[in-house]
Order: C-alpha cells, then sequence, then structure tokens
C-alpha cells in the first residue's frame, strides 16, 4: 500500500470512527476519559460508552435521539456524537435549544471596578451553530448488520419499526463535535426535558451541516 493509499484509509477511518489519536499517547486525564461504563436502556439495549459521557449518551436516547457511536478523548478535548440520521440530529437540536439559551460558566475570571474589585464569573453562550457538524453519507442506519438491534433501538425511541426504517433508508448520519466543558449542561437540558412531549423539529440541522444544494433533496426524504 502507498503512502497516498494509507492516507486515504486513515482519512476514511476517522470520518467513521472520529479522529484518531495517531503516535502521541494521551494525557492521565485525556486516558481516564476513555474508561467505559455499559449503559442499559431496555433488556435487549445496552452499549459501552465513555464513562464520563455516560449521562450526556443516556440522556441522548431518552429524549428521542439515536447515538451510533460516541466517545468523549480527542487531542482537542471534544465530545464526538455520531447520530443515526438527519431527522434525529433536526430533534436533537430541537431538544437543547428548547426552553432558553445555556451558559457554560468557566472556571476563568475577570475583575471590574465597581466600588472595590470585584471578581465577575464569566459565562460562555452555548450555540450549536459554532460546533463542527458534518454529515456521513458512509455509515447509515441501512448499513447497520445487527437487525435485533436495530429494531430493539428503534422500539425503545417510541419509533414504529418499520416506518422508522423506510422513512430513514436514505438519510445520511450526523456527526456532530462540541466542547467537553458543555457535556455536563447538555445533559441537564436533555434530562430535563418531557419525555412523551418533546419539541417539535425545525429544520435548524440543514443550516448546520454543509451545503447539499447539489443533491436532490427527494434523496433524503
Amino acid at each position: 500500500m502507498t503512502e497516498e493509499e494509507k492516507q486515504s484509509a486513515l482519512e476514511r477511518l476517522e470520518r467513521l470512527h472520529g479522529k484518531l489519536s495517531g503516535l502521541f499517547q494521551p494525557s492521565d486525564a485525556d486516558q481516564k476519559r476513555r474508561e467505559t461504563v455499559t449503559v442499559s436502556l431496555a433488556d435487549d439495549l445496552s452499549f459501552t460508552v465513555d464513562q464520563d459521557i455516560a449521562s450526556l449518551v443516556e440522556a441522548c436516547w431518552k429524549s428521542g435521539i439515536f447515538i451510533l457511536q460516541s466517545d468523549s478523548w480527542s487531542s482537542i478535548g471534544t465530545v464526538r456524537l455520531h447520530i443515526a440520521t438527519t431527522s434525529y440530529a433536526d430533534q436533537f437540536l430541537a431538544n437543547i435549544c428548547s426552553n432558553s439559551d445555556m451558559y457554560w460558566k468557566s472556571p476563568l475570571r475577570s475583575e471590574t471596578m465597581l466600588r472595590n474589585w470585584h471578581e465577575i464569573d464569566l459565562y460562555t453562550k452555548i450555540d450549536p451553530a459554532d460546533w463542527q457538524w458534518s454529515i456521513n453519507f458512509e455509515f447509515m442506519l441501512d448499513h447497520l448488520e445487527d437487525s435485533d438491534l436495530l429494531q430493539a433501538a428503534l422500539q425503545y425511541l417510541g419509533d414504529n419499526t418499520q416506518t422508522a426504517k423506510n422513512e430513514t433508508a436514505n438519510e445520511p448520519s450526523v456527526i456532530v463535535r462540541f466542547p467537553h466543558e458543555f457535556s455536563e449542561s447538555l445533559t441537564e437540558r436533555l434530562f430535563s426535558l418531557d419525555q412523551s412531549n418533546l419539541p417539535p423539529t425545525s429544520g435548524m440541522i440543514w443550516k448546520l451541516l454543509p451545503d447539499l444544494s447539489c443533491f436532490d433533496s427527494s434523496y433524503f426524504f
């Protein structure tokens, strides 16, 4: 295999499974993030996830989001969620943008002169438009080899199995990466939702994904 072929193979793996670690070793803190636990949603639906985002992944599923893969370790401190279809990604956005804006409280502080010097908390608005979104045509629901697992997942999400399969058959999956620090806020927001009355979707996902105007929209729907 030539170097060019090796690079192409690596790039394909990264599209499917996220950025590979390469030659450098993760720090102790990063390595701890890679410790895994089993999340069990139902008797026939359980999977292994990185320990420190287990609650986030569970919250995604319990708020109607089909997560194909996830990881909480990268060289740039991001969490990666691989969402099964654009429809589920749109529901994810509707869920986290419901109710009100979210802010992450930074450990950094600034000082300002009022009557005396006071420490002021710094807040960062959590805005999905700032995250890294990508579309993946190589990993789609109808590519899953474990049909029993797929059926269990769709039943857990409350979808009519055959209808859901038909509706999402041609939908690509979506990968999103966002700062690890936002995980706790996202988890709290998702767990706070009424699972029987989730926010309606609005097509927000298509504003964040790369421009796909060159494709026939009937391919997706």
